[in-house]
C-alpha cells in the first residue's frame, strides 16, 4: 500500500514519519527550558499561545551529538491530540513509497530499532521509518 512521510536530516542521519501526523515546520524559536524535565525535553516553544514541548531525537534514539551542534528548524506534530515538537537539521521533503517493501534494520542492537516501522530505500538513500506515536508513548509511559 503507498504511504506518505516527510523526510528530514537530524545529525546526519535521514529520519521519516507518516504525513499524518505532521502539523507545520517552524524556523528555530526560543526554547524555554523546563526544570527537572527528562534529559531529551529540550523545553518548551509557544506557538501561538501553545505551549508546546520540544524534544531532542538524538537523547532518545542514541544518537552521536555534540554539544556545539544547532538546530535549523522544529517539526511540529500532533500525536493523539497532543502538539509536539522535534528538533530537526532539515526538512527534506514529502516521500511517496510502498509500505509492503520496508526493509527491517539490519541489526536490532540500536536503541531506534524499537522505534522503526522499518528502512526506506530511495535510490541510494536509505531513510529510517520511524514509528513516532510509539516512541511518544513510550517516552509518555517513562520507560525511556
Amino acid at each position: 500500500m503507498m504511504k506518505e512521510a516527510l523526510s528530514f536530516l537530524v545529525m546526519g542521519q535521514d529520519l521519516a514519519v507518516d504525513i499524518d501526523y505532521v502539523e507545520m515546520v517552524i524556523e528555530i524559536a526560543k526554547i524555554t527550558p523546563v526544570p527537572q524535565s527528562k534529559v531529551y525535553i529540550k523545553g518548551v516553544v509557544n506557538l501561538r499561545g501553545r505551549i508546546v514541548p520540544v524534544i531532542d531525537l538524538t537523547d532518545v534514539l542514541e544518537f552521536e551529538s555534540s554539544d556545539e551542534h544547532s538546530y535549523d528548524g522544529i517539526l511540529i506534530l500532533k500525536i493523539d491530540g497532543e502538539e509536539l515538537g522535534i528538533l530537526v537539521d532539515r526538512v527534506s521533503n514529502v516521500i511517496t513509497f510502498d509500505d509492503t517493501k520496508l526493509e527491517l534494520p539490519a541489526s536490532r542492537t540500536q536503541r531506534y530499532s524499537e522505534f522503526t516501522k522499518g528502512i526506506i530505500k530511495i535510490g541510494n538513500k536509505l531513510i529510517i521509518y520511524l514509528d513516532i506515536a510509539g516512541l511518544i508513548r513510550e517516552l509518555e509511559s517513562e520507560k525511556v
